[in-house]
């Protein structure tokens, strides 16, 4: 069931509706039975691998829970550092025994749906083999519920939260169906209180929730799905209809907005339907195209993914011994010189690890490693040079608060992140860098004049609508990061100025919506299969 369906919209209606018809004690089953019978509407093919991730979780999360009350009692009396760590140390490997099985079978589940079929096409070209790919499906939210369970079984080895006892309430959180879309991926101790409590009927979250989805409607399909129509047709097509110059370049920046509009937008829908139900889901964007480095890019841009990464990889990869050895051993063998790189050498290794992992989540090729790789150099110099770059500032009497450098640093990244993009949009390095010479030999300013520009999927009305939606996006962006709460000022106003937005926005989608909701042409959001 898509997102842009009319069964969808019927279905979070009827939902909506017997939600708050039953007792409060009952929210949680209406919404277990919702969710699993809305991963039923995608066949029965996915509903396994969700179930034995359920089950998974729930058996080891007890069996740590067991171990963490053994512990607890057997340091009853103990005194002493060096006592009580010794008794922690006889439950250690039998907990991560425990830990790393859940990881292994949940995370296997997950690699096998995304790179098997990679890596047999792979070994058949290296080696000549016939091996056949397998017929896989990827279910709907695996990567994003693989994660989230991951999460919550690290979280009750480290004692940070108790095992659920009750299978399916813990089932709940791993299948709440809004989350399974594109996240965002939320912490056990975020989310699990919220869906298990009950809510009461507010007319105020009704209406901001809904206001939100619209919204997000209006981003999906008025404006992605339009810049897709240009950048389809110009990034399908460059290498046989010879697009060059810039416009290969204005396709590639038009793409970011495009990827950000199909994030957010469905980001939006998702978190207004569960602010309807009185569930508030982690933000997941937070005006990323305003941040003036990548290490701040990646701190507002898809959030949640960035807190996964940061909480179970990047923190216990930076603080571990290995790292604090090697810390000390740069001291050692450099002296004072060295104090700073010894204290930010660990953070920049673990950016590494971390964001090529975070290119392999994203996609199965090796240009998503390259693209991990050329991520963590931008966010590791960031850390490695902060103090250079801070006595250059200071030596060219420029001011960290001067609106001119502001400028140039938030027009640098953006012009980073997006040149990033031909190594993901292109299929592999090499292709990569035709596409780079493509857009950067041939600069031709006078196609963006001539009207070059409405012959490549969209005519120029539709090109104005395109580039008046994106314009939108930013002011909203611009009002939110100067602390404006829209929703909250539209509900200020009185019922006629209200009605009038509402209806408008309405008829802004009816009307400037590229497919329309139930129609077959809606296209997917692209994080959907990540």
């Amino acid at each position: 069931m898509s997102l842009f369906s009319l069964e969808f919209i019927a279905f979070a209606g009827v939902l909506t509706l017997v939600y708050f018809l039953v007792p409060k004690k009952c929210q949680w089953v209406v919404l277990l039975v919702a969710s699993f019978g809305f991963y039923l509407t995608g066949g029965l093919e996915g509903i396994y691998f969700i179930l034995i991730t359920c089950a998974t979780i729930y058996v080891l999360g007890l069996l740590l829970q067991r171990q963490n009350d053994a512990i607890t009692q057997a340091l009853e009396g103990v005194k002493g550092a060096k006592a009580k760590k010794e008794v922690r140390a006889r439950f250690a490997g039998r907990k991560k025994l425990l830990v790393w099985i859940a990881v292994l079978v949940n995370l296997g589940i997950l690699c096998f749906h995304k790179f098997a079929n990679p890596f047999i096409e792979t070994w058949n070209d290296l080696f000549g083999a016939g091996f056949n790919s397998f017929d896989l499906i990827v279910p709907l939210g695996l990567s994003y519920y693989t994660f989230k369970s991951i999460g919550y079984v690290i979280d009750v080895y480290r004692g940070r939260e108790d095992a659920e006892r009750n299978p399916l309430k813990l089932a709940l959180y791993v299948s709440f169906f809004p989350a399974l879309f594109q996240g965002p991926i939320d912490r056990y101790e975020h989310l699990a209180h919220q869906l298990f409590e009950g809510h009461a009927f507010s007319y105020e979250r009704c209406c901001f929730g809904a206001q939100r989805m619209l919204w997000g409607y209006i981003k999906k399909m008025v404006i992605a799905d339009r810049i897709a129509l240009f950048t389809g047709e110009v990034l399908g097509n460059y290498a046989t209809e010879g697009y060059a110059g810039f416009l290969l370049i204005v396709a590639v920046v038009l793409y970011s907005f495009q990827l950000y509009a199909d994030f957010s937008g469905g980001i939006d829908i998702v978190c207004g339907l569960s602010e309807i139900f009185g569930i508030s889901l982690t933000e997941n964007f937070r005006q990323p195209f305003f941040a003036k480095s990548v290490s701040e890019y990646w701190q507002r841009w898809h959030i949640s993914l960035g807190n996964w990464m940061r909480t179970y990889v990047f923190y216990p990869l930076s603080l571990s011994p290995r790292m604090t050895k090697l810390g000390k051993w740069v001291r050692s063998h450099f002296g004072e010189k060295a104090k700073h790189t010894s204290r930010v050498l660990a953070p920049a290794i673990a950016s590494f690890v971390t964001f090529i992992l975070v290119g392999i989540w994203h996609g199965t090729g090796w240009q998503y490693v390259w693209w991990g790789f050329f991520l963590a150099i931008f966010v590791s110099t960031d850390t490695l040079f902060e103090e250079v770059y801070r006595s250059t500032r200071a030596k060219l009497h420029i001011s960290d608060d001067a609106i001119g450098l502001r400028i140039f640093q938030v027009v640098r990244t953006f012009a980073i992140i997006t040149a990033l993009r031909f190594v993901t949009l292109a299929g592999d390095m090499q292709e990569t860098a035709t596409m780079l010479g493509l857009a950067f030999g041939r600069l031709d300013p006078t196609v963006l004049t001539d009207g070059t520009l409405f012959t490549l999927g969209l005519d120029e009305a539709e090109f104005w609508v395109m580039l008046i939606g994106i314009a939108a996006i930013i002011v909203v962006d611009v009002l939110h990061e100067r602390g404006v709460h829209i929703r909250l000022a539209i509900a200020r106003q009185n019922i006629v100025v209200r009605w009038t937005i509402y209806y408008a926005a309405i008829f802004i989608l009816a009307i400037f919506g590229v497919y329309g909701l139930g129609a077959e042409g809606t296209t997917g959001f692209i994080y959907q299969n990540y």
